[in-house]
């Protein structure tokens, strides 16, 4: 068990530290390696970030509350 135990955590230290080095990178699905990249959406009136695909809050009318 202990021989076990210890040969699992020395694959998983060799798997840090090829993920370390971006080698396992390349492995990943290109829709998730551009993801890391991007820069994310802001608004251009307010600057905050845009989160979906609703637009920003700054740009919505406030209409009648209450």
């Amino acid at each position: 068990m202990v021989k076990f135990v210890s040969l699992f955590l020395v694959v998983i230290v060799v798997l840090a530290m090829f993920g370390k080095l971006g080698w396992l990178g390349s492995l990943a699905p290109k829709r998730m390696r551009d993801a890391t990249r991007r820069k994310p959406v802001t608004c251009l009136k307010c600057g905050r970030h845009i989160i979906g695909s609703h637009g920003c809050d700054c740009q919505k009318s406030t209409g009648n509350k209450g």
